[in-house]
């Protein structure tokens, strides 16, 4: 055990319990998941992605490249989180990965003996041939050999929120800077949020030895929080990690709750008029060889596992650190701690290597004048400077300047609502931190016109030691998560992959759930180093959100399942509910599917229900059709721009069957337009596209067309819309006792009545989706319960019998009516379904101009055919392809069509089928063969008419 007996922010009086692979372990409130195993000794946490070699903890914070586990709670497992960022609470179970079968015993380590052959991009130039061999053979080797952890299958239990916040002055940050900055905004009078990802509000003060205006920084810490939390103007959010900076100010961050909250994280969308940045800056760590070995930790996170978690991270450390202030305050502190302090590298040393298997055991150096040295120790704290925390700035497109003065890459100044205070535009000295973010917050006050001006100068980004330490020959790791060495990067620029965009995908330097952070600096010098380029003319990559990686559930917050995709219930859906029926999702909707009675298979009600419609009387709920209600002096003429056909002449109490038309020329959506009224209209839209052909009416009213006097209002939650269909339907309707004419003469077909039925305010279209004589039923929706009673009591006389879906389909099919999704898919245009004379040749519409592309006119075109078995009897397989040919020895056939729809028709006693042909309308009579591979059966099939069942509409207007 490596735990102190004193110091630190731990609670000792209350112990945590949890296991890393299987082995039970200890810690208390305070700890990270990185400080309890460093307290219980353990420092070997992970292998490396690509050759297996031992990992240990490098850092303290999110820029931790290589300690990642799997953690496991009541909630289930989360791969790939880094042990620094999990707070310690009871009951964790952790797992090592990437290592089999175990992390101290990993066959796979002996890939670290293959490094000459396997470095950046080997499989681009290994894995040639055998042709075809890379995705069945070497891809998933490759994939098991690398990688990270494995996702939990099992669905998440845990709830998440979405939530949203405004301020003048967000602070991202609660260090120096940032506690400066949050104090003077508040004390100004401005709302402040303040984000801090850690738990604990500080920053670098929690680990810090100073002393701050005359108080100890933890103590100056707490003040500054205190300060904070007493005003009403100020909201502190722990936990919360800003991940993505957007337009006008908005910042994107996830808080994570403690454990027993009612949901695990809560999504921010946070709007402010400034945003100062103090996330602070990440040290860089040395290059060298063998750099990577467990006990090998950045300087600052000694520091900090020392005075912040109340640990000794070894017992004889080595101290290679740039910086003489930072030097002096890490041998301070593993004073403090107890550990000796077995060297420190002078100013010029050369880092030659290290030793040890599974644990740093020792170093190799050579002093300025060429006397090599080897030291025994078990932790080397090292730091070659820091990088400023600007990804977040960086987001917005803002290029950051590598400075020749600071030896990183800075951002510059800005007049956009972010500003990088701080540590993150590459001041380090903690009293200019405070100076910064007060003079930051001065200036954004005065921006707002919340005060005066006062103009505080701004302190300089702190100079870097150019040089300090060098390196020998060996395999020196730049990237720790990626593997990517000294070697690799030299390899790219010898093979021409120079630009820093090519560097970083040949190499993956940069990549992976690290982004970088501690690497990228160290990249960009040594591209310089090996190419003579000057580094601020090689740049960086692009930065992208997130800075650190987020969990798909915080994005999705309560947006799962149902939430995410409600389910929407007609109006009849409590009625038909009762009558037995089983109902499915069709788009958004909760539909009625089929009606079975005890003992009956679903094939069983289908053919029931069809024959009903066909020989009696059947009633189905259309309610999910959009209707729009078009009304305005110009109501007409807008109608007659988005629709192809023409209906200039329709007379109130008319409808027309109208097709409209995307920009490009193929069809976008069919449906009806009744004429109310001179200047009154409603249509009516496919349910698949009910809410796309809303939107682009809106579009072409208010943008396409401004000029027209239109006014459109979405009507389709207003009606309950009942069909009532079948030879008996105009008996049925008589029988409502409506105030209306239903003769045929009185109530024609593709006609519209308005009045009531029985007392019930409707409005009945004489319009057929099943072929048969058919009225749809219009009511408030609050009449529907009513009205579905009085035609099941009314309809009793003619056995009338409710369907569903599945026998719509069928019924539909007979008739060779076209449904979106199927025949109408976004590739047809009106010739290839067979309504090119639907198509005026008199009046402008939108889409004419590109349905005359020779393409779409073109003949040859696959155009909507009918089809039915050869025999007459056998089965034509659902999605099969339509081939001239029967299939050859290889299993192949060339594919000149294919089908939309297949079924068995009851009202015609044999198997029929609609599908796509090149150039049907010439191959009626033609045999062709019907391929599935999804049904693996081959039939013989005769293409025929799309309409099977009544051709000539007889019974339509019966």
């Amino acid at each position: 055990m490596r735990r102190l007996p004193a110091g630190g922010l731990i609670d000792r009086s209350r112990t945590l319990c949890f296991t890393f692979d299987g082995v039970a372990m200890t810690g208390h409130p305070g700890d990270t998941l990185a400080s309890a195993l460093l307290a219980n000794g353990r420092h070997l946490v992970a292998r490396s992605l690509k050759y297996h070699r031992p990992r240990g903890i490098l850092s303290a914070g999110l820029e931790e490249p290589s300690a990642m586990v799997t953690v496991r709670d009541e909630s289930g497992s989360t791969p790939n989180l880094k042990v620094t960022e999990v707070r310690l609470r009871d009951g964790l179970q952790v797992a090592s990965q990437n290592a089999t079968p175990s992390l101290d015993k990993d066959r796979a380590a002996v890939l670290g003996l293959l490094g000459r052959t396997i470095g950046a991009g080997f499989y681009y130039k290994t894995f040639l041939w055998p042709r075809g061999a890379w995705h069945r053979r070497f891809a998933p080797l490759i994939r098991q050999a690398a990688g990270h952890g494995e996702v939990d299958p099992a669905p998440d239990p845990a709830l998440y929120d979405k939530r949203r916040k405004s301020c003048d002055v967000l602070v991202i940050g609660s260090g120096p800077a940032g506690l400066s900055a949050a104090v003077t905004a508040a004390q100004s009078g401005a709302t402040v949020i303040l984000l801090e990802q850690d738990h604990a509000i500080g920053g670098s003060l929690l680990s810090s030895g100073e002393t701050l205006q005359g108080l100890p920084a933890l103590d100056w810490a707490e003040d500054a929080a205190d300060a904070l939390q007493a005003l009403s103007n100020v909201t502190v959010m722990p936990g919360t990690l800003a991940f993505g900076q957007y337009d006008h100010g908005l910042v994107q961050a996830v808080e994570t709750l403690p454990a027993g909250s009612a949901c695990r994280a809560v999504l921010w969308k946070i709007r402010a008029k400034r945003v100062l940045l103090a996330a602070g800056a990440i040290e860089r760590p040395l290059v060298f060889p063998g750099n990577d070995r467990p006990g090998i930790m950045l300087a600052g996170a000694v520091r900090s596992y020392i005075r912040r978690f109340g640990l000794a991270p070894g017992n004889r450390a080595v101290v290679a650190v740039s910086d003489p202030q930072e030097r002096a305050a890490t041998v301070a502190a593993l004073q403090e701690a107890g550990i000796a302090v077995a060297a420190e590298l002078p100013a010029g040393a050369r880092l030659l290597c290290t030793q040890g298997k599974k644990h740093l055991a020792g170093l190799a150096w050579r002093d300025a004048h060429g006397r090599k040295h080897r030291t025994a120790c078990d932790l080397l704290a090292m730091s070659a400077g820091w990088m400023p925390t600007a990804h977040l700035f960086a987001q917005m497109g803002g290029r950051l300047s590598f400075s020749e003065t600071s030896q990183s890459l800075l951002p510059p100044e800005t007049e956009g609502p972010l500003r990088p205070i701080g540590g993150a535009r590459g001041v380090l000295d903690t009293g200019d931190c405070i100076a910064d973010g007060k003079a930051a917050a001065h200036q954004a006050m005065a921006e707002l016109e919340m005060h005066k001006h006062l103009c505080l100068p701004r302190p300089s980004p702190a100079p870097a030691l150019k040089e300090v330490f060098t390196a020998g020959n060996g395999k020196a790791f730049a990237d720790f998560q990626n593997d990517v060495t000294r070697e690799d990067i030299a390899l790219a620029q010898r093979e021409g992959y120079r630009d820093i965009e090519l560097t970083k995908r040949y190499t993956t330097l940069g990549m992976g759930t690290d982004q970088g952070k501690t690497s990228w600096t160290n990249g960009v010098l040594e591209i310089a180093a090996l190419s003579g380029q000057d580094p601020a003319a090689i740049g960086h990559t692009t930065y992208r959100p997130p800075y650190s990686p987020v969990s798909l559930g915080a994005l999705a917050g309560a947006e799962t399942g149902r939430q995410m995709t409600p389910a929407l219930r007609t109006p009849f859906h409590k009625g038909f509910g009762k009558l037995g029926c089983v109902f499915q999702t069709s788009g958004a909707w909760l539909y009625p599917r089929y009606f079975p009675k005890p003992g009956e298979t679903m094939p069983q009600a289908i053919e029931r229900e069809t024959r009903a419609v066909r020989n009696s009387l059947g009633c189905v709920d259309m309610s999910t059709l959009g209707k729009i209600d078009v009304q305005g002096p110009d109501a007409l003429e807008f109608l007659g721009r988005l629709y192809c056909n023409n209906f200039a002449a329709i007379q109130p109490g008319r409808l027309r069957y109208a097709l409209m038309l995307r920009e490009d020329g193929y069809v976008f959506d069919d449906g009806t337009i009744a004429c109310l009224a001179p200047d009154h209209f409603l249509v009516t839209a496919t349910t698949a596209n009910a809410g796309s052909v809303w939107r682009h009416m809106r579009k072409c009213a208010q943008a396409d067309w401004p000029g027209l006097d239109v006014s459109l209002t979405d009507v389709s939650d207003h009606w309950a819309s009942l069909a009532i269909a079948g030879p008996n339907a105009r008996s049925l309707l008589t029988a409502l006792e409506p105030d209306f004419g239903t003769s045929r003469d009185a109530f024609p077909f593709a006609a519209v009545r308005e009045g009531h039925l029985g007392g019930l305010p409707a409005r009945v279209f004489a319009v057929s989706f099943s072929g048969e004589l058919s009225y749809e039923i219009n009511v408030p929706a609050g009449y529907a319960g009513a009205l579905l009673a009085r035609v099941m009591a009314r309809g009793a006389e003619w056995d009338i019998t409710p369907y569903g879906l599945e026998t719509l389909d069928v019924l539909r099919i007979e008739k060779g009516h076209l449904s979106a999704g199927t025949e109408i898919d976004g590739r047809r245009t009106p010739g290839d379904l067979g309504m090119g004379g639907m198509v005026s040749t008199k009046k402008n519409f939108l889409g004419r101009a590109l349905l005359q592309r020779s393409g779409l006119q073109a003949e040859g075109r696959e155009q909507l055919v009918g089809l039915v078995p050869e025999d007459g009897t056998t089965p034509i397989p659902y999605g099969a392809h339509l081939s001239d040919q029967d299939i050859d020895a290889r299993g192949c056939a060339a594919t000149i069509g294919h089908l939309t729809a297949a079924i068995g028709s009851p009202a015609l006693g044999r198997p029929v089928a609609l599908g796509f042909l090149q150039d049907g309308r010439n191959r009626l009579g033609d045999v062709l063969w019907a391929h599935s591979p999804v049904a693996g059966r081959s039939v013989r099939v005769r293409v025929a008419e799309p309409c099977f069942y009544d051709p000539n509409g007889e019974r339509l207007h019966g």
